[in-house]
């Protein structure tokens, strides 16, 4: 939470108010906190899967990022890149990428 805090305010100038971050809940007090939410942001590492479905039937818009790989066709970014590098590529980090494209966002 802090380092999360840290980047909003750093690159993007949010005050630390601007994220939330909750505590497990029973499942309808989860679902009625989505509803809540301006956005979901996905971890690359470790997708969101089942919290990722309870987003987008919530209607909460939903951001999760997948790198290209050569599987794609495309260079796998490197370190070097000038950004740290998330392995993307297991299914894991790539759920929620997988349920914006079932539903007609892969954009």
């Amino acid at each position: 939470e802090h380092n999360l805090r840290q980047i909003a305010k750093e690159e993007f100038g949010l005050g630390d108010e601007s994220l939330v971050f909750a505590d497990r809940a029973p499942r309808e007090e989860h679902l009625r906190r989505l509803e809540l939410s301006d956005l979901f942001l996905d971890t690359p590492a470790y997708n969101a899967h089942t919290v990722g479905c309870d987003c987008l039937s919530a209607g909460v818009p939903m951001v999760s990022l997948l790198r290209p790989t050569e599987l794609d066709g495309m260079k796998t970014p490197q370190a070097s890149d000038n950004y740290e590098t998330t392995d993307t590529e297991k299914l894991a980090s790539r759920v929620g990428a997988s349920l914006l494209t079932a539903v007609g966002l892969q954009e």
